[in-house]
């Protein structure tokens, strides 16, 4: 499409804002079953990493995670170098403008008790 660059079609060429920020926002949700006593007999939890990005040019971004091993069952936006997160655990990318959904993912089980 016209104004695209062509290997990164969920970025606009020719991108120019005057505060150069970027936010990002992890949200991540509990749901557990506790029964009358207080036990926890089942637990789940979920995240997203919601970005808002207003960087100018082709930003090349890469997020790192302190403890990668953690994350289960991830869905990534298509601007994620989805072979460097297989290899070495790290979100590299070039952002679209605006906001978007960078990833989803499931904590392991393992990891919560």
């Amino acid at each position: 499409p016209s104004g695209t660059i062509s290997n990164m079609p969920w970025r606009r060429s020719g991108v120019k804002h005057h505060n150069n920020e970027i936010y990002i926002d992890i949200i991540e949700e509990i749901d557990a079953i506790i029964d009358v006593l207080g036990n926890v007999i089942s637990y789940d939890v979920n995240g997203s990493i919601q970005v808002q990005s207003n960087l100018s040019g082709v930003p090349d971004l890469l997020l790192t995670f302190k403890d990668p091993n953690i994350i289960d069952d991830c869905s990534f936006h298509p601007c994620i170098r989805y072979s460097r997160y297989e290899s070495e655990q790290v979100l590299s990318f070039v952002p679209p403008d605006g906001n978007f959904t960078l990833m989803r993912y499931r904590v392991k089980p393992s990891v919560i008790s």
